[in-house]
């Protein structure tokens, strides 16, 4: 989800109601950040709501990040497929705008098989031109059932400053055969930023994915349907802000639907940062589910339940080397009924069962990824540590259990164990966990910032694997990876 990275802001609040369309359990959002002064957050951790913890065994079906095919299964055939946006760089004088595309490979019995794919292009193959003629296509995208029909639709955002009109999230419905650009809609809107950042979620129950979007100054939501591909629905405000920082969205209230977690900046210089899970309901998106949580300098967000109490848990990356750790840091805010924990546990490089110490600029938290790549029952949480761009980055693997994060059997992975040369910079800029093979175990998509390939490395109950990682490039798609930003969102 490379990392992506938003306006640094300051933002203004306020709470809109919505109603309408949705769908299951939602996954994770994309990076981003924003500097700001340091805080002193709570280091040990809270303690549940839930009065009686479910185990693994009892509390149903994978929710909160869990990150299950169906989200991600835009052919129907049980495994779940990767979407790989590359955006391009903006149009010089006398060079076409053709920069931005999406590479859709499709998950089987042996993982992804880059043979099998789609490629997505605005203009091209009966895609909608839009408003932006490919310019930062891929750039955030989010994937779900938005109309119900069973098959994982892909929305695409195409957000551009530069653009001096409306311009639109694209979403490409899935079938039997996959994703087609013959099905495809476009919602609108005059904010050239629309579509910054994307997380799909079910907000109101209904069995439709519903799709949270930022700009600049906002965060909105477009209500899935059975109906959307004949009309497509209109964006509705959720918050108004200076800047959103980082999206995700997730059941962190165990009531079964969805809510979405937004990070955002006031102008008010005292505040450098505010977290806010805006709750679902069989209304829609209604109010703000318990406390506000400090959010300076948080620039990636994740929901998932790492330890099995059946809430959601919000993940909060804040990756800047002048915060309380100079490597970076993730905090876990626990969910209960009522919401999140206020205070959230701090977890870096130098806590207990985080393999190696932290370095200044090491980036830990820039991305997040959530998934259970063990198969315990536990949601499991990937850190991409890219750092400074001369640097070579890393991905930390915690593993979720009863007591939180980080559980036993933290892995930490270079460049070279995911098959990349040794002389690549800002490995872990762009994550992803999904279960490609259908084993009951999340594998890994990772980036880097300079090759345009992605790596995927297979899951087992230790963890990932570094045998034989499969590396997918551009190749097929028309375009050059060199310059393309291939891999700058992953779905």
């Amino acid at each position: 989800m490379v990392m992506i990275v938003r306006g640094f802001a300051a933002v203004v609040l306020a709470v809109c109601l919505a109603a309408c369309t949705a769908e299951p359990p939602a996954r994770q959002a994309s990076p981003t950040s924003a500097p700001g002064p340091s805080r002193t957050p709570s280091t040990s951790p809270t303690s549940p709501t839930s009065a009686t913890p479910a185990t693994p065994a009892t509390r149903g079906a994978c929710r909160a990040g869990c990150d299950t095919a169906k989200a991600r299964d835009y052919n129907g055939d049980g495994y779940a497929d990767l979407a790989i946006g590359a955006p391009g760089e903006p149009p010089d004088e006398g060079r076409s705008t053709r920069g931005g595309y999406v590479v859709v490979s499709y998950g089987g019995a042996r993982g992804l098989d880059p043979r099998r794919r789609t490629v997505l292009r605005p203009g091209q193959g009966g895609l909608p031109r839009g408003f932006t003629e490919g310019e930062n296509f891929g750039a955030s995208s989010a994937g779900g059932d938005f109309d119900g029909d069973g098959y994982a639709d892909l929305a695409i955002g195409a957000s551009s400053e530069r653009s001096d009109g409306p311009v639109a999230v694209t979403i490409v419905f899935g079938g039997r055969d996959g994703l087609s650009a013959r099905s495809a809609v476009l919602i609108t809107h005059e904010d050239p930023t629309f579509g910054e950042l994307l997380a799909a979620g079910d907000f109101n129950g209904d069995g439709h994915q519903d799709l949270g979007v930022t700009t600049v100054e906002g965060a909105w939501v477009v209500y899935g349907s059975a109906g959307m591909r004949r009309q497509p629905p209109r964006p509705r405000m959720v918050r108004r802000t200076s800047a959103v920082n980082a999206l995700a969205a997730g059941d962190v209230t165990g009531d079964r639907i969805d809510d979405l977690v937004v990070a955002f900046s006031d102008d008010d210089p005292a505040d450098e940062g505010t977290g806010a899970v805006h709750r679902g309901s069989p209304a829609g998106l209604k109010g703000v589910a318990g406390p506000t949580f400090d959010a300076w300098g948080v620039g990636a967000l994740a929901v998932g339940d790492v330890d099995g109490d059946g809430f959601g848990d919000v993940i909060a990356g804040n990756a800047y080397a002048d915060a309380d750790d100079a490597g970076g840091q993730i905090f876990l805010h626990r969910g209960s009924a009522s919401g999140p924990a206020a205070e959230g546990v701090l977890i870096s490089q130098n806590s207990s069962g985080v393999p190696e110490d932290s370095g200044d600029g090491d980036g830990f938290g820039g991305d997040l990824a959530v998934g259970d790549v063990n198969g315990d029952g536990y949601a499991d949480v990937a850190v991409g540590a890219s750092g400074k761009f001369e640097m070579q980055g890393a991905v930390f693997l915690l593993h979720g259990g009863r007591g939180g994060l980080p559980g036993d059997g933290a892995q930490v992975l270079k460049p070279g164990d995911a098959g990349f040369a040794s002389d690549v910079q800002g490995f872990g800029a762009s994550l992803r966990l999904a279960d490609f093979d259908k084993d009951g175990r999340a594998d890994l998509a990772v980036t880097t910032r300079t090759e345009p390939l992605v790596a995927v490395l297979a899951a087992s109950r230790e963890g990932v694997r570094t045998t034989k990682p499969l590396l997918i490039g551009p190749e097929g798609a028309g375009t050059p990876g060199e310059g393309s930003d291939f891999g700058r969102s992953l779905t």
